[in-house]
């Protein structure tokens, strides 16, 4: 399964043709699996309620990480074991980058910090 990053999503809800099509195979395919965070960002940025309803909605048809208790406190120390904070990587970002190894899912991000420092292993690179 595929994490998608809150930067591909909103290309994807911008109708970016790069991400449209290939989130669109994916989501028929259902390959893609959704985190709380993730769309706890999406829904911070949004200002319409039709766009508000939009994420909603495909938050509650995909398949989803389940926040584990601790969750937070755990990426904070999994964080600090990898010096994200000396690499620009925040809590939100390592919460998503320790879910994904956690679950075995390979995360599509356009944030280059996540790309650099994560194990190509669980980086998603659309054909």
């Amino acid at each position: 399964m595929i994490l998608i990053d809150t930067n591909v999503w909103i290309e994807f809800f911008k109708h970016n043709h790069l991400f449209s099509e290939k989130v669109s195979e994916m989501l028929k395919n259902k390959a893609i699996v959704a985190y709380e965070p993730i769309f706890s960002e999406l829904l911070y940025g949004v200002r319409a309620k039709k766009d508000k309803e939009m994420i909603l909605n495909y938050w509650d048809v995909l398949p989803k990480i389940t926040l584990p208790e601790n969750a937070m406190l755990k990426a904070a120390e999994y964080a600090n074991h990898n010096n994200f904070h000396n690499l620009g990587i925040g809590l939100m970002d390592a919460l998503i980058i320790k879910a994904s190894i956690d679950g075995k899912h390979a995360i599509w991000s356009l944030d280059k910090k996540i790309n650099k420092i994560i194990d190509s292993n669980y980086i998603y690179q659309p054909e």
